[in-house]
């Protein structure tokens, strides 16, 4: 890992390639902006910034008018990283718009922007049924039907009777993961279905010794609560009401006290009802309980921050911030939501360009 000091001899480097080929080198001379927003929650975007050239004759656009360059649906592979090191991949994804900008005394302008697959899941709404299935084999369906292949982890939990009303696919699958506490991420050509992974170890550290630049971390108290409570009602077997209670928390990621506890300790017990929609069984109001109790805890310490360009930062992993510029309530782990990778050639306060990672992060404990 280089620290922060050695990261500012070495220059930012990239590659970006059109349906897996090299883009053409007068293209690549005229890109001064990259982007890419990856996101649990939304699908991932990037975009591609090109500078016209002063010395082209004006009827000449070759990254506007060349054929078959940038089109609709071409695939676009982004890979960032530092020259004298490896390139790495940090998004894959498909071409949805063009942007062009023509000025009377300046040369022509293009940027190039895209959504991973799960754009995929936005085309069109639909109205059906799924019967007797668990979450997880619906988003096995799902993604099968946008060419996609599953990876899933079950769900266990089997609905007799699941209802898609005039939603777009992602708008329905995302619902379903959200009320579970699963995440709908892509990555290439495969979606993923799987459960917030905040219990997991973290992949990197940072400190202020070593790539960060700027961690601005939030507590707050308001919605936390000790206890989540789903009712529903057995309309066929028992015919009595079914309630879940939600309050066994997960992991705290290394804190010793949850947003929960520390709240009802300073002001008082607290619960949650949830009733978005009928529960038919049992175990269906249990694990709707305690997922929606553990996101509420998740959101007990939110944060966002800056750091050196990082391409193994990535949304769905957990990190750690450290260090003694840090204080020690807001060291540990912390669950990776959202992360901007930004690589240009304009001057930031930063520097003249350069290549920064922003992102933003959940915890649920000190």
């Amino acid at each position: 890992m280089k620290s922060s000091a050695s990261k500012e001899l070495f220059l930012p480097d990239f590659d970006v390639l059109v349906n897996k080929s090299p883009i053409p080198l007068d293209a690549e001379l005229q890109l001064i902006g990259i982007t890419v927003d990856e996101d649990v929650n939304i699908p991932s975007m990037f975009t591609l910034e090109f500078a016209g050239l002063d010395e082209r004759p004006l009827p000449d656009i070759p990254l506007i008018d060349k054929p078959n360059l940038f089109e609709i649906g071409s695939e676009i592979t982004v890979k960032l990283g530092y020259h004298h090191g490896k390139l790495e991949t940090v998004m894959i994804g498909e071409i949805v718009a063009l942007e062009p900008e023509f000025h009377f005394q300046l040369p022509p302008s293009l940027r190039v922007r895209g959504y991973d697959r799960r754009h995929r899941l936005l085309r069109g709404r639909k109205t059906r049924t799924f019967l007797n299935k668990t979450d997880s084999q619906i988003a096995t369906q799902i993604a099968q039907e946008a060419k996609l292949t599953p990876q899933v982890i079950n769900s266990k939990v089997t609905h007799e009777y699941v209802l898609q009303a005039n939603q777009t696919d992602w708008e329905f699958l995302q619902a379903r993961a959200r009320q579970i506490q699963y995440e709908v991420v892509v990555e290439d050509k495969k979606l993923f279905f799987r459960p917030v992974g905040n219990d997991k170890p973290e992949i990197i550290t940072l400190t202020f010794m070593d790539d960060l630049l700027e961690f601005y971390p939030r507590v707050s108290a308001v919605g936390q609560v000790d206890e989540i409570t789903v009712q529903g009602w057995d309309p066929l077997l028992k015919k009595q009401k079914i309630v879940g209670r939600g309050n066994k928390e997960g992991s705290k990621m290394g804190g010793k006290k949850s947003g929960a506890a520390q709240s009802q300790t300073a002001f008082s017990k607290a619960s949650g009802v949830w009733t978005s929609h009928p529960i038919r069984t049992q175990q269906e109001a249990d694990q709707l309980a305690n997922a929606n109790f553990n996101a509420g805890v998740l959101s007990f310490i939110t944060g966002e921050g800056v750091c050196h360009g990082r391409t193994d930062l990535k949304a769905g992993k957990v990190i750690k911030i450290d260090g003694d510029r840090i204080g020690k309530q807001y060291r540990g782990q912390y669950y990776v939501t959202a992360v901007n990778h930004r690589l240009n050639a304009r001057t930031s306060h930063y520097g003249p360009g350069g290549y920064y990672t922003h992102f933003t992060v959940q915890r649920n404990a000190f």
